[in-house]
C-alpha cells in the first residue's frame, strides 16, 4: 500500500513522534503538517482545536494519505473522538495507546502527568488510565510556558528553571512513572531526566507517549494489510512561516528538509506554495 501516512502536531513537538515513527516504520511514506500559526493549542478552546483538526484531517484526506497519528496530546484529549466520528480514515492518538500499555505493568501506585493547560483541564489522561486500571493515583500538572519556550527558543537556563518549578509538585507526590503529556517536551528529555535525578529519591520511569502511538499504528496498518515495502520519503507542510519552521526542525532533525507553506481554509479550500 503505496499511500502515505499523515502525522501533525501544532508545531515541533510533532517531531519527537515523527522520528519514533521513522524509527520504527522506516519504509513508509510520511505527511507531517505542522499548524504553527494557531501555536500553541494548549491555550485554544475545545471549538478552536476541534476546527483547526476538522481542516488539517480534510487536508490530509485530500493527499489520500491511508492514517493518520494525532501527534498532538491536545488534540488527542479535546477533539479526537469527534474527528474520529467524521471521518472513515483510520486515527491513532496518543493517549489512549498510553493508557492501556501502562495499564499492564505491576507495583505502580502513583502517575504523573506534565501537560499542557488544556490536557490537564479535560483529565483526559486521568479517565483514559483510570478505565484500565482504576486503582491507581494520576496526578496531572500543566505547564503552559514550556511550549512557547521551546518554539521560541528561549535561553536554556529560563527553560530549565520552568522545567524544575513545574516537576517539582509531581516529584514531591512521590509518582512512579512521568508521562510527557505533550509532544513538545521529548526534546528535551535529558534535561528532564536530570532534573528528575536531582531531586528524586527514587527512579521515576519516564514515558513517552509517542512510542505506544506508534506501536498502535503498525498493528493497525498490519491489520488492514497497508504495509509498504521499501525506503520512505516525508514531506513537510506548515501553516506558518515555512523558512522559520524549516530552520527550527532542522536543528532537531539533524538533516535538511523542504518545508512547504499551507494555508487551510474551513471550506476546505488549500492554496500552498514552497521554501
Amino acid at each position: 500500500m503505496s499511500r502515505p501516512i499523515g502525522i501533525f502536531d501544532s508545531g515541533l513537538g510533532g517531531l519527537t513522534v515523527l522520528n519514533e515513527l521513522i524509527k520504527v516504520i522506516p519504509y513508509e511514506d510520511i505527511i507531517y503538517v505542522a499548524d504553527t500559526i494557531h501555536m500553541p493549542y494548549g491555550n485554544r478552546s475545545i471549538q478552536e482545536i476541534v476546527s483547526y483538526m476538522r481542516q488539517i484531517v480534510s487536508f490530509l484526506e485530500r493527499m489520500s494519505v491511508k492514517a493518520i497519528l494525532v501527534a498532538c496530546n491536545t488534540s488527542s484529549a479535546l477533539a479526537l473522538n469527534y474527528i474520529e466520528s467524521i471521518t472513515s480514515t483510520p486515527i491513532v492518538g496518543l493517549i489512549e495507546p498510553t493508557a492501556e500499555r501502562l495499564s499492564k505493568r505491576e507495583n505502580i501506585d502513583k502517575i504523573g502527568v506534565l501537560a499542557t493547560r488544556a490536557t490537564v483541564a479535560s483529565l483526559a489522561y486521568t479517565l483514559a488510565i483510570k478505565r484500565y486500571n482504576p486503582n491507581v493515583q494520576v496526578i496531572e500538572k500543566s505547564a503552559p510556558l514550556l511550549v512557547p519556550f521551546i518554539e521560541n527558543r528561549v535561553r536554556k537556563e529560563i527553560l530549565l528553571k520552568a522545567l524544575s518549578v513545574y516537576l517539582d509538585p509531581l516529584i514531591r507526590a512521590d509518582i512512579d512513572i512521568l508521562i510527557l503529556g505533550c509532544s513538545h517536551y521529548p526534546l528535551y528529555l535529558k534535561e528532564i531526566s536530570s532534573i528528575l535525578l536531582e531531586k528524586s529519591k527514587k527512579d521515576i520511569d519516564i514515558v513517552d507517549p509517542a512510542v505506544y502511538a506508534v506501536e498502535e499504528l503498525l498493528i493497525r496498518l498490519k491489520d488492514m494489510g497497508m504495509i509498504r515495502d521499501g525506503t520512505g520519503k516525508i514531506e513537510f507542510f506548515t501553516t506558518g512561516d515555512a523558512y522559520e519552521f524549516r530552520e527550527k526542525a532542522i536543528i532537531f532533525l539533524d538533516r535538511p528538509i523542504k518545508v512547504k507553506h499551507i494555508n487551510l481554509k474551513e471550506e476546505g479550500e488549500v492554496t500552498l506554495w514552497q521554501k
